[in-house]
């Protein structure tokens, strides 16, 4: 064994355990992930406190590019459309500039995810309290995509995200079935929700392609680090697409 490989970086929210337990193993031979937490003040789910984890960006992003990845991931969806409407790049950019990698958040991995299967009507599942889920809903709009209906689980805080088993992320979806026969497309948001799983037989059962934050957000860096995804049965990953990534700026970049 050898670290000849490709890697790429993730900056979790501190309570995420979604992305350590699903991405490693949906990775094809020859990519490694290292992965980072950020800090914020307590695990309510709440803008103010999705939003504080901005502050401890330079520390764990700077210790992160010691493992020299080839791009970064922001990896939390509503701690980066919270920002702002339009502004979900920005903590990417942050990222890029300071450690000289390129970067990306999932948010942004997201819409560019639901580009590429066409999507332009969602069933969106949400696990978030009915204000951050609405926000989301107009996040998207923002990008022309549309929810044509969703649904959210209201959970309090992210060890109530941790229990939801992807199993009963795959039974709400299919309780919302006569919602989602108007929609193209469904997507399920948050990266501490587990989804991967059950993307493939939700794919089969509803006859429309499923997206999820963790799913979009690996697609959109193996997309960007020229890896192949079809090693992968979901419709995504038989899908190219355009990424979206934030690059450092030229003093950085050159230093």
């Amino acid at each position: 064994m050898n670290n000849d490989v490709k890697r790429f970086g993730v900056l979790a929210p501190p309570g995420n355990t979604a992305m350590e337990r699903e991405l490693p193993f949906a990775l094809p031979a020859g990519v490694a992930m290292n992965h980072n937490r950020l800090s914020r003040p307590g695990s309510g789910i709440s803008a103010d406190s999705l939003l504080a984890m901005a502050d401890s960006i330079g520390r764990a992003a700077s210790d992160l590019a010691q493992a020299y990845p080839e791009i970064i991931l922001y990896g939390c969806t509503s701690g980066s459309f919270l920002a702002g409407i339009g502004r979900e790049a920005e903590v990417a950019q942050r990222i890029a500039d300071l450690t000289g990698i390129e970067a990306i958040t999932t948010s942004t991995a997201v819409v560019n995810a639901l580009r590429a299967v066409s999507a332009k009507r969602v069933f969106m599942l949400t696990p978030y309290p009915k204000d951050i889920t609405r926000h989301e809903v107009d996040f998207l709009a923002h990008y022309g995509i549309e929810t044509g209906a969703w649904d959210a689980l209201e959970c309090p805080t992210s060890e109530a995200i941790r229990q939801v088993s992807s199993e009963a992320v795959r039974d709400r979806l299919l309780a919302n079935r006569n919602r989602i026969d108007g929609c193209d497309t469904v997507f399920i948001s948050c990266t501490n929700l587990l989804t991967m799983d059950q993307i493939a037989g939700l794919e089969r059962e509803l006859d429309k392609p499923v997206v999820s934050s963790n799913q979009a957000s690996l697609w959109a860096v193996l997309r960007h680090m020229k890896v192949d995804t079809g090693y992968r049965g979901d419709r995504l990953f038989q899908r190219d697409g355009h990424i979206e990534v934030s690059r450092p700026g030229p003093a950085r970049a050159a230093a």
